[in-house]
């Protein structure tokens, strides 16, 4: 045996044994993320029940309340539609069929991902509304708070179309295997498109109404429009104020976490577009990390409104001890007759 010949034995049995190191550890990876990807589904799922659940049993609804409970459908949507049957198909590789390839995979997936991110944005619009016009009566109106949460139903609805027009479904005769794809003529354009309509438009809305919030602010200070006195209605314009800067701050962490899950996918997409990514590890890891947004969108609701928790147990210890007083009084009364 050549030189040669050695050196091109070496060569294949080193391509081989990494080869087969690099299957290895695909394995590994998808034994690993198909579990975590349940969990964030059963997270979407469980947080945003609890949210809902907590707000529907508040007596007092308001309308911060009635927004997140929107953002939280929208959320629990990302979990069954995108979440759930992704789960399924890809990670644990159970075969798709028609039914499920054109209506979840090709148009719920998608409908649902835009909802969850136009509620923050109607979300941010209302905060807005709140802190620059206190004394609006429309904006106190059904209509309206209706109105604008269906916006992003609506507007989810009609965006998600072309991903069900384009989605193809292979059937096992044609593949090795099942597939369900999304075969764009026009990949770059709807590439930039995601980008533009799922990171830079709602960000571009979510600023301008911070700014807005910024200048009505900084104007009710200058002119002194903020009491600061000791009086009751000083005190109670102070806390009503406090209540809705903590709102403001919720809202600004929720499109924080956002920017946080949504811009490391979109990045990896043009980059793999661009042939300086390719389609691995690194791309399915931010793909299936991306509904994290769905997740933690609850848990900065229940951690900026812990006291709900304390109220509900609040109001269920205060009617144990209402049934357990009665319950004496009768027994005494029994007695006495």
């Amino acid at each position: 045996m050549t030189g040669d010949n050695i050196t091109l034995s070496y060569a294949n049995n080193t391509f081989f044994s990494k080869e087969t190191a690099d299957d290895i550890n695909m394995k590994i990876f998808e034994e690993i993320f198909k579990w975590i990807s349940f969990g964030i589904f059963s997270g979407i799922v469980i947080l945003n029940t609890i949210v809902i659940g907590l707000l529907m049993r508040r007596k007092k609804k308001s309308r911060m309340g009635f927004f997140v409970a929107n953002l939280a459908y929208a959320d629990l949507c990302v979990g069954l539609f995108h979440v759930l049957p992704e789960t399924i198909h890809v990670w644990f590789e159970v075969d798709w069929n028609e039914f499920n390839c054109y209506v979840f995979y090709g148009y719920l997936a998608t409908f649902s991902f835009y909802v969850s991110t136009y509620a923050i944005v109607v979300l941010s619009i209302d905060r807005m509304n709140v802190i620059v016009k206190p004394l609006s009566t429309v904006t106190k109106l059904k209509a309206y708070r209706y109105g604008l949460a269906l916006s992003a139903w609506i507007l989810g609805s009609l965006l998600a179309i072309q991903y069900v027009v384009h989605v193809t479904y292979y059937s096992p005769k044609i593949y090795l295997k099942d597939a369900c794809l999304h075969e764009f003529p026009y990949d770059q354009v709807i590439r930039y498109f995601d980008v533009f309509v799922l990171l830079i438009i709602p960000l571009m809305f979510i600023i301008t109404c911070y700014i807005m919030i910024y200048m009505a602010i900084h104007r009710r200070q200058m002119y002194k429009f903020i009491s600061t006195n000791s009086t009751n209605d000083g005190v109670h314009e102070r806390l009503n104020f406090n209540a809705k800067m903590r709102t403001v701050k919720q809202l600004l962490v929720i499109s924080v976490v956002y920017v946080i899950c949504w811009t490391p996918l979109f990045s990896a997409s043009l980059l793999q577009y661009y042939g300086v990514l390719d389609y691995g590890i690194t791309f399915r890891v931010l793909y299936g990390l991306a509904p994290l947004n769905s997740l933690t969108n609850p848990v900065i609701f229940l951690l900026f409104n812990y006291n709900i928790f304390c109220k509900v147990r609040k109001s269920s210890n205060k009617t144990t001890i209402v049934l357990k007083t009665n319950s004496t009084s009768t027994n005494s009364n029994a007695t006495y007759l």
